[in-house]
């Protein structure tokens, strides 16, 4: 039998990056004349479907380079010191690595998710990561989750995607594969069947589920 195909979101179910994303959103924004932005304010906006971003983080209606570029080189330097792995997510992953293939779908784009995968030292369990960037749309849309499947050569049967958003989700769902919510992130669902309360509950049912 083939390997089960792990699938985990990144912001917000592995690593707790929302205050540096914060920080270098306010960064832009003060460079523009605007207001900061309150960390809830980007959590909730982040996970939700159909935002357009760019309107609300810096009145513009599509990504500007130049505030582009700025957000990169002020976020590189923020996570340095201001990005965390949740507790025990080292452990979940050196349990699992060997008994599943483990992937990465973000949102973000893979230079971010390959930066800070590294910095955090878990980069080298993922067989695949892959970022918005990587695909034609991202989550909630199945792409990633697709093109993952295919790179692994998996199952759809044996892929469970983790994640701490509706677009998560919604993205499984669209895909056809098994969903557990993280509760411990940023994002809130009233619909997810399967959801766990924090890591170490998060494993019992990915090794229940893949046994």
């Amino acid at each position: 039998m083939n390997k089960a195909c792990i699938i985990f979101d990144m912001d917000g179910t592995l690593i707790d990056s929302s205050r540096a994303m914060t920080a270098s959103v306010n960064y832009v924004r003060q460079t523009l004349g605007l207001e900061p932005i309150e960390q809830s304010y980007l959590e909730y906006h982040i996970n939700q479907p159909d935002q357009n971003m760019p309107r609300i983080f810096y009145h513009t209606e599509v990504y500007d380079p130049a505030h582009k570029e700025l957000f990169k080189e002020h976020y590189l330097e923020t996570t340095k010191s201001m990005i965390a792995l949740y507790p025990n997510v080292c452990e979940l992953l050196e349990t699992l690595h060997t008994k599943a293939t483990l992937n990465i779908a973000t949102n973000a784009s893979d230079f971010f998710a390959q930066s800070m995968l590294t910095q955090m030292g878990i980069v080298d369990y993922f067989t695949c990561i892959l970022g918005a960037n990587n695909v034609k749309a991202p989550k909630p849309e199945p792409d990633m989750i697709d093109a993952i499947i295919e790179r692994t050569l998996s199952a759809k049967e044996r892929t469970i995607l983790v994640g701490d958003s509706v677009k998560d989700e919604y993205a499984a769902r669209n895909a056809n594969i098994n969903f557990i919510f993280a509760d411990w992130g940023y994002g809130t669902s009233e619909t997810a069947i399967h959801r766990a309360d924090d890591i170490q509950e998060l494993l019992r049912q990915l090794q229940d589920i893949i046994s």
